[in-house]
């Protein structure tokens, strides 16, 4: 997915307080049409704010890339000269509307999305969604649980399980049934970022303002593994841990976190990270520039250009 909206706005979580600043960004309509009236990197605001880039993921459908912003959900194609705004529509039992921006989106399938976060200011929904599921690419969107409860501002997948964080809490909840029920395990303090090892469910990296833990038991226990705070992270299926630090620098680890590897740089501050089946990089940086890496970190290109 992916920094998912965070406190500092030094971290990734979707804040409540900035909901209403997203209100000019849900522009598109219900069908999901892309909203190509915007500038040409629309998730930065024109009014000058640090852009939110909550969560980034790849689309195993045609390996689309989907960026979840504060201003909306956006997907890039790897052909494409500019994004493309999505904004679908929420059927819940408490109400229907549209949403697009403040939300973090993670695919499980060709296609298939989960989310949560917030719908817009005026819009028929409660302020929490807890967690949402489309199952075409975010045209349309249903309540899966914790509606009007839960700001998730993590979801990732391991082995068919959903590991989720929660806005600035030391909370992480995990679901064995596709979101319907939680179990709460406690975390260090609240998370930045959190990954998961694809190929082992108990084995969980994740940074936090104070450095990075490892837990090997699901969240049962926590172990620090330095003090570098606010890193990204991306786990590939291959067993590659990829990582950026402040200010741009990437490492890998092929031990679950335990040793690292210094790789290259982004040449800026990172808010999110995602490696895709083939091995690509992806690295959202602060001032909204995309960037991406074919060959493990060590060089990155320019995929869209920030503010």
């Amino acid at each position: 997915m992916r920094e998912t909206l965070s406190s500092r706005r030094a971290a990734i979580a979707i804040g409540i307080a900035v909901v209403a600043t997203f209100v000019a960004a849900c522009g598109s309509d219900e069908s999901g049409t892309a909203d190509r009236s915007q500038l040409a990197v629309p998730w930065v605001d024109p009014d000058g704010d640090t852009p939110i880039v909550g969560s980034l993921s790849v689309n195993p459908a045609d390996s689309t890339l989907f960026m979840g912003t504060n201003t909306g959900l956006f997907r890039i194609a790897d052909d494409a000269s500019e994004p493309e705004k999505l904004t679908g529509k929420l059927s819940t039992p408490d109400g229907d509307g549209q949403v697009s921006a403040a939300l973090v989106a993670e695919f499980t399938g060709p296609q298939e999305l989960i989310a949560s976060g917030h719908p817009a200011e005026g819009e028929g929904l409660p302020p929490a969604l807890g967690l949402i599921r489309s199952a075409d690419a975010g045209k349309t969107w249903t309540s899966v649980s914790q509606l009007g409860k839960t700001d998730f501002h993590t979801l990732e997948l391991s082995q068919g399980r959903i590991v989720a964080a929660l806005y600035q809490q030391a909370q992480v909840l995990v679901s064995t049934d596709d979101g319907k029920t939680w179990e709460t395990r406690a975390g260090p303090m609240p998370l930045t970022a959190l990954e998961v090892d694809p190929a082992d469910t108990d084995r969980w990296i994740a940074s936090t303002e104070r450095g990075t833990f490892v837990s090997t038991d699901g969240g049962q226990t926590w172990r620090q593994r330095d003090a570098i705070p606010h890193a990204r992270f991306a786990w590939h299926e291959a067993g590659e841990v990829f990582r950026i630090d402040p200010g741009g620098p990437v490492k890998v680890s092929t031990d679950g976190g335990e040793s690292w590897e210094e790789r290259g740089s982004t040449g800026g501050e990172p808010q999110a990270l995602e490696v895709d089946d083939e091995g690509t990089l992806y690295a959202a940086l602060r001032d909204g520039t995309l960037k991406a890496s074919r060959d493990g970190g060590r060089t990155f290109t320019e995929r869209v250009k920030g503010g």
